[in-house]
């Protein structure tokens, strides 16, 4: 039996405000396997979105019960993989993490009734090269995952 004694005034509730519609910078923080509640193979994202703290999910599921959802499926994933520069044909979650791309954010009423913000669909690559610059610390990544070059060589040595 677990032995803890709850303390109410450690307890904060969460809030997750609505990111407005637009498009946005977004970058995979969690990739997971998982089955859908229909029995169907799917991962998981988890995604952290340019300004904002709150997560966006996007669940990619593997329909391949008829060639219209097959096709679907392909166009789906096509899509992350040139948003994201994934190799295409690489469905390996561990090399999705960190991945920089862009999506278009929309507003729903869940079943509840209740706004959603969700990922409508994913950015080409060419234009999420026109959005703005990450806000703020963009962890070590920059310019989609690259570390830019050091302007001179010749600062190679560790400062301390």
């Amino acid at each position: 039996m677990i032995d803890w004694k709850y303390n109410p005034e450690n307890y904060e509730s969460e809030s997750y405000d609505l990111i407005p519609a637009g498009e946005y910078r977004v970058k995979i923080e969690d990739a997971a396997e998982q089955v859908s509640q229909s029995g169907k193979d799917m991962i998981r994202l988890k995604l952290k979105v340019n300004g904002y703290s709150v997560p966006l999910w996007y669940y990619m599921v593997f329909d391949n019960s008829t060639e219209e959802s097959k096709k679907r499926t392909d166009q789906r994933l096509g899509a992350i993989y040139e948003s994201f520069e994934i190799e295409r044909g690489n469905v390996n979650v561990n090399d999705w993490k960190g991945k920089t791309g862009g999506a278009r954010v929309k507003q729903r009423a869940d079943n509840k009734g209740e706004m959603r913000s969700e990922v409508h669909y994913f950015l080409s690559r060419k234009k999420v090269t026109t959005l703005p610059a990450w806000e703020g610390k963009n962890e070590e990544q920059t310019d989609f995952g690259r570390i830019p070059p050091m302007e001179d060589e010749s600062n190679n040595r560790i400062p301390f």
